[in-house]
């Protein structure tokens, strides 16, 4: 499948995944081949981008050869768990109580199933309207902080912890004025100085709660201070960050940049990789960053990408800890001649063969129009 924003879809293509509005409502089912009254619906909802079926796939033999896309959680899973986000927190916004057991009840039913398939790795982003990024932001980083926890050895006591806490790190955010929240453009220092207050407004919340636990209510508390000290709200460093809030800390901003956002386009896993890297020792605990990376498909499966060779090829298998070196089949030879029966690459065996390019969505659309009709 392939991730296409929603401005540069067009009549004929085939939807790969099921699309749901904020509120859980199906708006397309999956396969659905599009018609300009899906694209002008899909608009009016302010959906950022949809998966369509991958142009290449069609076009490439021995297709029992792709690895079937893991999910960590299943995807009507991922639509009741943020569902049941949007309404306790739209429900906290208008009575100013928070209800504590939704939230319980999804962590609990989001652990078991990521138990259930401990071995998948990350491949998709979660697709999201714009007004309704921070249910699915919560939902996705308690996804990753459990996968995360998962890889530290943490018991199911800890886990409970943690996964709680995670789905409610944001919770301050719920008392941050909402053309501040969606502003479509950087925000002025005094919006900023608002902006930053959310760890301290949702901690304040969290620890009225006796149901949540005061350790993860410090995840609320703690989620922006950095590994260095130079973080917020209190500058706390090292192993000052409550472990928890540091595992959280890295699934917040790894979620953030690789979603569609008001003010720009999300940011591919490789390009996350880089950045994420980058921040190593400086915003993040190193060695949870490490563990977090490790189930992260750089280049998930079916992306298109180009090799140090000038060839171009389609990522067909991925390995747990060897995501630099994915398993690729040969679509575009180095002249740019198509292939439907390219040779497969595995990269962990040609250790003189790299990759040197990942093709943005707009890129694949431009080159799928080389394809033979």
């Amino acid at each position: 499948m392939q991730k296409v924003a929603a401005i540069h879809l067009q009549p004929g293509m085939a939807v790969a995944r099921n699309i749901y509005s904020t509120d859980g409502v199906l708006l397309l089912s999956a396969d659905t081949v599009l018609a300009p009254a899906h694209i002008e619906r899909l608009q009016q909802f302010d959906l950022t981008s949809v998966y369509i079926k991958n142009p290449f796939t069609d076009h490439v033999t021995a297709n029992d050869l792709f690895d079937t896309i893991p999910e960590v959680v299943r995807e009507e899973t991922r639509v009741q768990a943020v569902q049941v986000v949007h309404s306790a927190f739209q429900n906290f916004v208008i009575n100013r109580e928070l209800d504590t057991q939704p939230f319980k009840e999804t962590a609990e039913f989001l652990i078991k199933e990521i138990i259930e398939n401990r071995g998948a790795m990350i491949h998709l982003t979660d697709l999201r309207a714009r007004d309704g990024y921070t249910f699915g932001h919560s939902v996705n980083v308690c996804v990753l902080s459990t996968l995360t926890g998962m890889k530290l050895g943490y018991d199911m006591f800890k886990l409970r912890e943690l996964a709680l806490g995670a789905l409610l790190h944001d919770t301050g955010k719920m008392l941050v004025p909402k053309d501040i929240l969606l502003k479509p453009g950087p925000l002025t220092a005094e919006e900023r100085q608002i902006m930053e207050q959310h760890p301290d407004f949702g901690f304040d919340i969290l620890r009225r709660q006796e149901e949540i636990p005061l350790v993860s209510a410090h995840i609320a508390f703690q989620h922006h201070e950095k590994f260095d000290g130079s973080g917020y709200n209190r500058n706390l460093g090292g192993a000052d960050i409550h472990e928890y809030a540091r595992i959280v800390a890295i699934a917040d901003v790894y979620d953030a940049i690789t979603s569609d956002r008001p003010y720009k386009e999300a940011n591919l896993p490789y390009e996350a990789y880089e950045i994420m890297m980058s921040l190593a020792n400086t915003h993040f605990d190193p060695f949870i960053l490490r563990l977090f990376l490790n189930q992260i498909a750089i280049y998930p499966l079916e992306s298109i990408v180009q090799l140090n060779t000038g060839e171009i090829a389609i990522v067909v298998k991925v390995l747990p800890g060897l995501q630099t070196r994915p398993t690729l089949r040969i679509i575009f030879d180095e002249n740019g001649y198509h292939l439907t029966n390219g040779r497969e690459i595995d990269l962990t065996k040609e250790l003189t063969l790299f990759i040197n390019k990942i093709f943005t969505p707009d890129e694949v659309l431009h080159l799928s129009a080389k394809l033979p009709k």
